[in-house]
């Protein structure tokens, strides 16, 4: 679902495909997809093991174009954070 090229991605439409990647790709429960808000703790407040972590960095990094180091992941402690990461990478990509 390669959309970064043809999409115009605000936050309202990156949440929407998070939850999107969520319930087609990481078995996450119907609470955990409704728990996808901008202030949501990623970890402990998605309740995310380790392979979830990993299918949502490879998905946010196939769709959307960006690669993240282990440095700009570090500060990343909610949806919002991690949003505006994603948003920070696109803008920067298309400089």
């Amino acid at each position: 679902m390669a959309e970064s090229s043809s999409a115009v991605w605000n936050e309202t439409s990156i949440v929407s495909h998070l939850k999107h990647v969520a319930q087609e790709q990481m078995n996450l429960t119907p609470e955990q997809i409704a728990a996808i808000r901008p202030e949501a703790r990623i970890i402990d407040g998605l309740e995310l093991d380790s392979l979830a972590q990993v299918v949502l960095m490879t998905s946010i990094e196939r769709d959307f174009g960006c690669t993240f180091s282990p440095e700009q992941l570090q500060g990343v402690e909610t949806v919002h954070d991690l949003v505006q990461l994603i948003l920070r990478s696109l803008q920067a990509s298309h400089v």
